[in-house]
């Protein structure tokens, strides 16, 4: 008999939760019903889940349960499930090296790639190297060269139309 108790509200398979679909046929008038499995929510913070109200917990099992208080679930225990009795520490050993935080097993983030490529710049630089330029996404390298001529040559015209203001008498009365 394995079983644990719920340290974290759960959404467990649990044997018959259903949701229950009705609709009636307009024609007929005949009803249709449809049975859908649905996970059950428990929280071990909630009394009215209680299996155990004298232990203050939510025990569940896996089965071959010799408590009829006991829920039954289907599926492998969660990180958030405390082992009972020596089946189910067995049971959670062996299923443990597959849990990953969804958090914790991120290469990094963004933070952490912009550290480690303004790091390699500084040790490009440290080493007398010249820093290779940082590819920004979706900016096409001919592009930005062709708009830096431009700028030059607005730059340009700016410079020579300012002279030629300069040049004239004021109008301002």
């Amino acid at each position: 008999m394995a079983r644990w108790k719920l340290l974290q509200p759960h959404y467990i398979v649990v044997p018959d939760t259903h949701w229950e679909y009705k609709e009636t046929d307009q024609s007929t008038g005949r009803q249709g019903r449809k049975l859908f499995n649905v996970p059950r929510y428990l929280n071990p913070n909630d009394p009215s889940d209680f299996t155990h109200p004298e232990l203050g917990a939510i025990i569940v099992t896996n089965g071959n349960n010799p408590d009829p208080r006991d829920l039954k679930f289907e599926g492998p225990p969660t990180p958030e499930m405390e082992p009972i009795d020596a089946e189910a520490k067995k049971i959670t050993d062996a299923e443990s090296p597959k849990w990953v935080h969804p958090i914790e097993s991120l290469p990094g983030g963004y933070n952490a790639s912009l550290l480690s490529n303004l790091e390699s710049q500084v040790a490009a630089l440290a080493a007398g190297q010249k820093a290779a330029p940082v590819a920004i996404k979706g900016v096409d390298p001919e592009d930005f060269k062709k708009m830096q001529e431009q700028l030059a040559a607005l730059m340009a015209k700016n410079t020579e139309l300012e002279a030629q203001i300069a040049g004239r008498p004021s109008r301002r009365i």
